[in-house]
């Protein structure tokens, strides 16, 4: 995909990025041809194409940018939130992997413009902050803007994006993945709790 990127390098990353693509597809983080997701690789970064569903995901649903956006290789359109990731990885040096799903029980809290209660210790120590961006349109520059905006401070990892559902960014795409599947178990955990409240 890349000249003078290594073959090995490459191979990794893209089996690194198909693999995350499946899990969570897998644990119904993100069905249809929605939600995207993208790798840094040095000063290029691989990213989901559009109209791909992460499901059964290959090779031919991840195009190769380079850091300005320009298409270096891959057979499909990049993913209309390009410039939410490029914008961040330009923001957040730290950051090395970005996930946008529509999971649906961090989304329930997303719709009604809500962080997710942190209930369990471990979201505790995830989640410091969790941020709530207002409802923009998706793949909107806006969007982009809020979104890298809520993101600046690096104690901030995820953010609720109003009506439509998080982005997570991690130091790896397997670190920015984990974040996302760790707020869909808070999420599920505190509507739980809340139902047994309710009923006793």
């Amino acid at each position: 995909m890349e000249p003078n990127e290594s073959t090995t390098e490459l191979e990794a990353a893209v089996g690194e990025f198909v693999g995350v693509a499946r899990r969570a597809a897998e644990l119904g983080l993100q069905s249809g041809t929605g939600g995207n997701l993208s790798l840094r690789l040095g000063s290029r970064v691989l990213i989901k194409a559009s109209g791909c569903s992460l499901y059964g995901l290959a090779e031919s649903g991840i195009v190769l940018l380079s850091g300005d956006g320009e298409v270096l290789s891959g057979p499909g359109r990049p993913s209309k939130e390009t410039a939410l990731h490029l914008g961040l990885y330009r923001s957040r040096p730290d950051v090395g992997g970005i996930v946008h799903y529509h999971a649906p029980f961090a989304t329930a809290f997303a719709v009604r413009g809500i962080p997710i209660p942190r209930v369990t210790i471990q979201a505790k120590r995830c989640f410091p902050r969790m941020p709530v961006v207002p409802e923009l349109p998706d793949g909107s520059r806006e969007l982009a803007d809020a979104v890298i905006e809520a993101l600046r401070d690096q104690e901030v990892r995820l953010v609720l994006l109003t009506g439509h559902g998080l982005v997570a960014v991690g130091a790896t795409l397997a670190e920015a993945h984990l974040l996302a599947e760790t707020a869909e178990e808070t999420a599920k955990t505190a509507l739980l709790a809340r139902l047994l409240s309710d009923a006793t």
